[in-house]
Formats: C-alpha cells, structure tokens, sequence
C-alpha cells in the first residue's frame, strides 16, 4: 500500500499537530493536509471546522451544490459553508464575496418539523422537506424563508427547479411549492431599479422575486405520482423527473400553453436514481433496472420535443446499486456486487469493469475518488478502471457523493469540511 506522509517539521509549520479540531480530529498526514494535497495533484481549497456542539451529534450529511456546501448534523442544524468554484490562478478574491470555506449560516430548524431530508438548494434558496413540514431558507443568510406543513411525511428530498418547489410525500403524491409563495407586491430593488442607497437588487433578491405580483398567497398544488417515488425527483429543464418503485419514469415539463405529461415505461423497478446530461444540444436520461440478482439493463432515453424517447439498451452481468454518474464520454453504474462498470455514453458499450468493491465519491479528469472495501481513500484511473493510490481516510469517514463539481469533498464526524480542488492539469 502506498502512504504519502508529510515530515514532522511540515506538520508543525501547517499548524495541524498539537491542535487538534474542538472534535478532537488531526488532519496532518490525511489527503486533508496540504503538503500531502499537493503530491497528489491537489490543491486545498479551504478546511473549516463546521460550529455544532460535537460533544451532542455528529456530523451525518453534506450536500454539494453550486457555490455552497451544506452540512447536516444529527440535531438537524444545517451551516452553509461558502464554496465558489475558482481556478487555481484566480487569487484575487471577489470584491464583497465571501472568502471560500466561510461558514455564512447556522440553521437550527424546529423540532415539530420531524425527521428531516437532505437539503435542496437552488438559485438563493435551500429548502428542506421533514416528516410534517418543508421550509425555504434563504441561501445567504440561513433565515427562514416560509414554512409550508406537509399532508404526509416526505419520503425523499426535495428538488427545487425553476420557481417550483416539488416533495414527494407518502402515498404516491407530489406537492409543489412556489420558491416564492407570498407573492408580496414587487419593490423597486426587484423591478431592477436602485433603492435610496443606490444599491440594486442582488441576484439572489430578484431570482426570490421572480413571480412576486399584487395578489395572494400561491397554494400548493398535490399531483399524483402513480405510484411511490423510489428517488428524490430531479430538475429537467424548467420541469420535474422522478421515477416510481415500479418503473414508471414521468416527466412533468411545464411547456406552453400549458403543463405536459411525459411517460417511459421500463418494465422493472429502478435500480438507482437517473442520471441527467446534457451534450451536443441534447438531453438524455440513463437509468438502470435490475432483470435479477446477477443481471441488469442500462438504458438511455434521449428528450425529444416528442417527449421521452428510448435510444439504447445495455445488459450487465451484474446487478446495479444505486445511480450512474458521468465521467467525461463514460457512465460510470455502481455494481451490487461492489464493483464498477464504465459504458460509453454514446452507444452503452461496456469500456471496463473494476471488480473490486468500491464507493465512488468523485471525478476528476485524472482520477476517479472512491472508499474503498477497506475503508480507505482510494483512486482509480478513468480510462480503465486501474487501482492507483490508496490513502488513510481517517478521521473523514462521512462520504460526501460531490456530482455536482470535480472538487472532492472530505468531512468528519466531528464537523471537519475540506474541499480539494485539481492543480494544473489534473
């Protein structure tokens, strides 16, 4: 096993022996630590201890969106960790911006709001579905927003798309919210005009504003999902995708004049969330169904102005485990028996099979960053599949899934966030 461990002497100029996090957690010599970072191609981005009392819960969840981290406690507090996507020659920061790894915001929901679900974030609002509410959040300064009660308990996360908030609930129903259910009468900031200070409206005020006229209170609307939602639902263009524990996959596509109801059948339940991209002008859509315990299908339905239409289907010698994400050309599928399989997008063909057991956290155009059956961080090589390094994890043994950027993040239970970015041509 390869180990990469920093000297004593580096240790102590980073200032990370002898003082430890309040959680009593060491970062030197982890791919935390930056001189290790940088042998492997790394750069840290930011480190930050996340503010909870680490002496009642535990860190348990972290959600990567675009520009900000969200970290969940076991209390249900939420932080937001400002986390903006810069290259490694920009060093100026952004004038009046927050400097990356900030902690903007401590969230402590109350109690009556149930069991809580993973944080959705949109354009200036993270919104969260619990057992007898949901509620928005202001993405900048963590204060509520509103707060909606829910008929029945969420069974997944929410998914913010456009100015519509949807939560799949119990017995096969969807709620929709609007992002901004008050509709109070616009002011000057949102008409794109500046107030008496000469300050104009932020994005983040204008995008809340969005559908703010003289009027009342938007209702929610319940939909019918025909049938449970196996998956927290996904954005698809200005509409909604989920998919049902039998395999009905609909996609809810608000075009003019009015709403549309697109349907794909695929015979089996779903074996994993369905995996979304866009290339070359078009949207597809992957999703894996499982034909028995040693075998399963992968198949592409490409969007069409016709709706969803079927364009490829791969069969597997393996059963799948959860949902596919992309690696340049190649869908990666995690395999129920550990392993991956990489298939090129474009036609299914299987490029190469890792046997080994493994949980892909994150992709870099170099490598693939994964846990591996021993428990550690490990790498392998996008264009075959190849072990290349393994490294002690610990102490950051919360997985945190990043598919939304190439940053891989790491976190501990005691509340210890690093993000590490590629260097050069990584």
């Amino acid at each position: 096993m390869r180990s990469i461990l920093p000297s004593l002497a580096a240790c102590v100029a980073a200032g990370l022996v002898g003082s430890a996090s309040p959680a009593g957690e060491q970062v030197c010599g982890t791919v935390a630590d930056a001189f290790v970072a940088e042998e492997l191609g790394l750069r840290r981005e930011w480190i930050v201890q996340v503010p909870f009392n680490t002496s009642a819960t535990r860190l348990e969840h972290v959600t990567v969106a675009d520009g900000i981290v969200i970290a969940t406690a076991g209390d249900g507090s939420l932080h937001g960790i400002a986390a903006p996507v810069a290259r490694a020659d920009d060093v100026e920061a952004r004038v009046g911006q927050p400097a990356p790894g900030t902690v903007l915001w401590s969230h402590f929901p109350s109690g009556g709001d149930g069991g809580l679900r993973p944080a959705a974030v949109g354009s200036g609002i993270v919104v969260i579905a619990g057992d007898f509410a949901v509620l928005g959040i202001d993405l900048l300064t963590g204060s509520t927003l509103w707060r909606e009660p829910l008929p029945s308990p969420a069974v997944a996360a929410a998914v913010i798309s456009s100015d519509w908030v949807y939560v799949p609930i119990e017995g096969g129903r969807l709620m929709r919210y609007a992002v901004n259910p008050y509709r109070e009468p616009g002011v000057q900031k949102v008409l794109g005009k500046k107030d008496a200070s000469g300050t104009s409206a932020t994005d983040t005020q204008k995008r809340l504003a969005v559908s703010r006229t003289t009027g009342t209170k938007v209702p929610p609307l319940q939909l019918s999902t025909h049938g449970s939602v196996a998956f927290a639902p996904l954005t698809l263009k200005e509409g909604v995708l989920w998919c049902t524990t039998d395999g009905l996959l609909t996609w809810l596509n608000p075009a003019q004049p009015e709403w549309v109801r697109s349907e794909f059948t695929l015979g089996k339940p779903p074996a994993g969330r369905p995996l979304i991209l866009d290339s070359n002008g078009g949207t597809s859509i992957f999703i894996a169904s499982n034909t028995g315990p040693s075998g399963s299908d992968v198949i592409r339905i490409d969007l069409l102005p016709s709706g969803m239409v079927f364009a490829w289907q791969q069969p597997l010698d393996d059963a799948v485990a959860g949902g596919g994400t992309r690696s340049g050309d190649m869908i990666l599928v995690p395999l129920a028996t550990g392993g991956l399989a990489a298939l090129a997008a474009a036609d299914g063909k299987r490029l190469w099979t890792h046997p080994r057991q493994v949980q892909l956290l994150a992709v870099t155009s170099k490598r693939l960053w994964c846990i591996d059956d021993m428990g550690r961080l490990a790498t392998l090589d996008p264009a075959d599949g190849r072990r290349l390094e393994q490294f002690c994890l610990a102490p950051f043994r919360v997985p945190v899934v990043n598919d939304t950027t190439d940053r891989l993040i790491l976190a501990s239970p005691g509340g210890v966030v690093a993000s590490l970015a590629p260097r050069g041509g990584e």
